[in-house]
């Protein structure tokens, strides 16, 4: 489930499940499905000139991310609570 803030929000914190990724002609669109505190469908759209920005994000994370991917741990939902993010 992912966890996102937003400064609009204040402390509220919204859970949402990654419901779908896809093209839509030069846009990669990230759907997601908020399911707490609150019932909306979120989408982001990625922009062809954002590609070498998310790209460089990725390769200054590489091995935490691929660890992160890659590791199923069975304490699912057991994380900690993050300082902030």
């Amino acid at each position: 489930m992912a966890r996102m803030r937003s400064t609009g929000l204040g402390k509220l914190e919204v859970h949402a499940r990654i419901e779908n990724l896809r093209l839509d002609q030069d846009l990669v669109i990230l759907e997601m499905k908020a399911v707490k505190p609150v019932k909306w469908h979120i989408r982001a759209g990625l922009q062809p000139e954002d590609r070498l920005s998310l790209l460089k994000l990725v390769l200054k994370l590489n091995f935490r991310l691929l660890r992160f991917l890659v590791n199923w741990n069975p304490n699912k939902g057991n994380h900690p609570e993050p300082a902030e993010f």
